[in-house]
């Protein structure tokens, strides 16, 4: 307007409000005294009009700030402006006159109300300026000319709760609790009160209350329930607690208020609750598990009888037959040829010409035990049982139930169920007890019968250690590779029932006897092991790990040291006794020859015989090794009958081939299938013609063979 620098004007204006005390340079205006008079004039009309301005509205209509209008405007309040600033929100000035309405609207309308209410619910309704009606809230019920509380403080919850209707609550609330020694939260939320266990605390704080879930009840109550709980348990009997306390109260309230009583009483609750709020004294625990005490002898003497203590022949016997039937199912058409072809090598026991063993093991399929899953937890959490022996099953949890259900009619079934539970661990430890007490009064009944028993095991021993030794001798007219098969072959056969024969009469000490030694396998063995006393179990590992080698030597002398240690007496062969087996085991081999007519049999029976007449050495080979027998057989027998063996052989090894590919191909109607059935028969009725004659290699010798005397 001057056209003046505005840098020239604002020094001036400085210089101004230097000199001048009464100028305020106020966003680029300068300002004196007599215009901010004039401007509280101007509010102070307009407050007299409306009852209050607000600074905001100030700030918009004379283009000052906030904070310099309200110090401006208070020093001039009660002086110009005829009005106060709300303490609370100095954002607002207002008259008395404005003050006092709202003081008698807010007195008349909180007087009336009879019932809780949300004052954010009033502001709304009836535009009272928050602030204020705040304060004059507060004012007036802290004079006491309101008879009420206004509960949860100056927020949007914030609810004010008339006197009369607070006496009627808490005349209803005394009324309830008096008569029924409880008080449930959710009635006191629908009675208007936020916070029912404060509440609670604050109004009965001499009281003694027991605060649950959902609920608080009275010493009144507990004592009833001590009371009745203490008889229950004394008296030997039970009792459902909810039957005594109010059918409100939920089952997780009674649960809690059980386990006051229970901690009271020094009982345990763990033991003698049951399904949440069932007392049960431990003298019915016991007359429930009396109940089972004859079933128990009972059903342990029939299993005595029926299935003389197989331990180990349950479940180890079937995961050891799941491992070996998984590697025998790749090796069927080899094992079926060995099975014919071996018959004839059995080993002699007691003397008694018992060939052809590996014809005659027959792994029998064990029953499954009922429950096997909480059979094992059983196992591995029972501490009555020593050396991890496993645990002969008592009673599934279903059959516990239903004898219960027979002798006990009057209790719940809830009840019945988890007695069930919480007896089938004890019950199945008793009862090991009772299946080891008959055990031991069976095998240990008397002196004389340990003492036979001992004379049977050391008389099978000494047979099959001899046999082990004569079968030994006939290995050693052979090269180095056959004899390492046939020493292979006598360490996985004999041998190994011999070993059987010691781990199970180890085993039978701990209870862990089977009924027939032969069906053992080695991861049976490994398992006796973990359970044997470490002096025992050093000379027993190194003669079951022999039987993996390759020499029969070593084997020996493994079980000598083994037999020191169980206390086993050898009794060794003279020469007298060997000539006695070693007829006993030719005449077995000859009827069991004279009655096979299986060609491949008849070529091993008659290969074995053929060795013992010409070396006077018994000989236990498997079917593999027959045409080293053969070879050997040159020279000592003569040549005529030789070729007659090599001649069958070699029939034999066709017939084999022929019905290999049968099996493989299947049948068909084609011309190559015609020729293989036309050279199948042929062979065959080659076998028949010559069969008798091979025989009577062996069952009509002549006397010109080349070694026999």
């Amino acid at each position: 307007v001057i056209n003046v620098d505005l840098l020239h004007i604002e020094n001036r204006a400085n210089d101004i409000v230097k000199s001048e005390k009464t100028i305020q340079l106020v966003l680029g205006q300068l300002i004196n005294e007599s215009y901010l008079d004039q401007l509280a004039e101007e509010i102070n009309d307009k407050l007299q009009e409306t009852g209050q301005v607000t600074i905001s509205e100030l700030c918009k209509a004379y283009d000052l700030p906030g904070d310099f209008l309200i110090q401006a405007l208070s020093r001039r309040l009660g002086r110009i402006i005829h009005g106060q600033l709300d303490q609370e929100n100095r954002g607002v000035i207002f008259t008395e006159a404005f003050v006092s309405r709202h003081r008698a609207r807010i007195r008349g309308l909180f007087t009336a109300i009879t019932r809780p209410t949300p004052v954010s619910n009033l502001i709304t309704r009836y535009g009272f300026q928050e602030h204020l009606l705040y304060s004059v809230l507060e004012e007036l019920v802290n004079t006491g000319r309101l008879k009420g509380t206004v509960v949860g403080g100056r927020q949007d919850k914030a609810v004010f709760v008339p006197d009369i209707y607070a006496r009627t609550q808490s005349n209803w609330v005394d009324s309830f609790f008096k008569q029924n020694g409880y008080l449930e939260f959710d009635a006191l939320y629908r009675l208007g009160i936020p916070d029912p266990a404060g509440y609670i605390k604050k109004r009965y704080k001499s009281t003694q209350l027991l605060f649950l879930r959902a609920a608080c009840v009275g010493q009144e109550i507990v004592d009833q329930v001590e009371a009745s709980v203490e008889e229950a348990i004394s008296s030997g009997n039970w009792i459902d607690v909810a039957t005594l306390l109010p059918s409100s109260l939920s089952v997780e309230d009674v649960g809690i208020l059980l386990q006051q009583v229970m901690r009271s009483l020094n009982k345990n609750s763990s033991d003698l609750v049951f399904a949440d709020t069932i007392v049960v004294s431990e003298k019915f625990l016991s007359s429930c598990a009396d109940l089972f005490s004859d079933m128990m002898q009972q059903k342990a003497e029939k299993e005595m009888k029926n299935n003389p203590v197989n331990i180990i022949t349950e479940e180890d016997l079937k995961q050891a037959s799941g491992l070996e039937n998984s590697y025998a199912n790749k090796k069927d058409k080899k094992d079926e040829r060995r099975k014919k072809a071996t018959e004839g090598s059995g080993s002699v026991r007691g003397g008694g010409g018992g060939n052809a063993r590996e014809i005659k093991i027959k792994k029998t399929k064990k029953k499954g035990r009922k429950d096997a899953d909480s059979d094992e937890e059983l196992q591995a959490t029972s501490t009555g049982l020593s050396n991890k022996q496993p645990e002969f099953p008592f009673m599934s949890q279903e059959e516990i139930q239903d004898v219960l259900k027979t002798r006990m009619q009057d209790c719940p079934e809830e009840l019945i169920t988890e007695l069930a539970e919480h007896l089938i661990r004890p019950l199945t430890k008793t009862y090991q007890e009772v299946v080891r007490s008959v055990f031991t009064s069976s095998t240990s009944s008397s002196g004389a019968s340990r003492r036979q028993t001992m004379k049977d095991l050391q008389e099978e021993f000494s047979n099959l250690y001899n046999n082990v030794r004569l079968f030994e001798k006939g290995t050693k007219h052979f090269t180095d590779e056959t004899q390492t098969n046939l020493a292979k072959h006598l360490l996985k056969t004999v041998c190994t029932d011999i070993t059987n024969l010691i781990f199970n009469f180890l085993a039978s000490d701990s209870m862990m006897t089977t009924e027939n030694y032969s069906t053992i396998t080695s991861e049976v063995r490994t398992k006796i092991l973990g359970k044997l006393p470490e002096d025992t179990k050093g000379p027993l590992t190194k003669l079951h790990t022999s039987l993996n080698g390759k020499s029969v030597e070593d084997f020996l002398s493994c079980l000598d040291s083994a037999v020191d240690i169980c206390g086993i007496m050898v009794k060794k062969g003279d020469k007298k006794k060997e000539r006695q087996v070693l007829f006993q085991h030719r005449q077995a081999l000859i009827e069991q020859l004279k009655v096979t007519e299986d060609p491949a049999l008849v070529l091993h029976l008659t290969s074995v015989l053929l060795f013992q007449f010409s070396t006077h050495c018994m000989l236990h080979a498997p079917g593999r090794s027959v045409p080293q027998i053969i070879n050997f057989l040159s020279g000592k027998i003569p040549e005529d009958q030789h070729s007659l063996l090599v001649k069958y052989q070699g029939l034999v090894v066709k017939q084999l081939i022929s019905q290999t590919r049968k099996t493989e191909h299947g049948d068909g109607d084609t011309t190559d299938n015609l020729e293989e059935e036309e050279g199948a028969d042929t062979i065959r009725k080659e076998l028949q013609e010559i069969t008798t004659a091979i025989k009577d290699l062996v069952l009509r010798p002549r006397k010109s063979s080349v070694t026999e005397e």
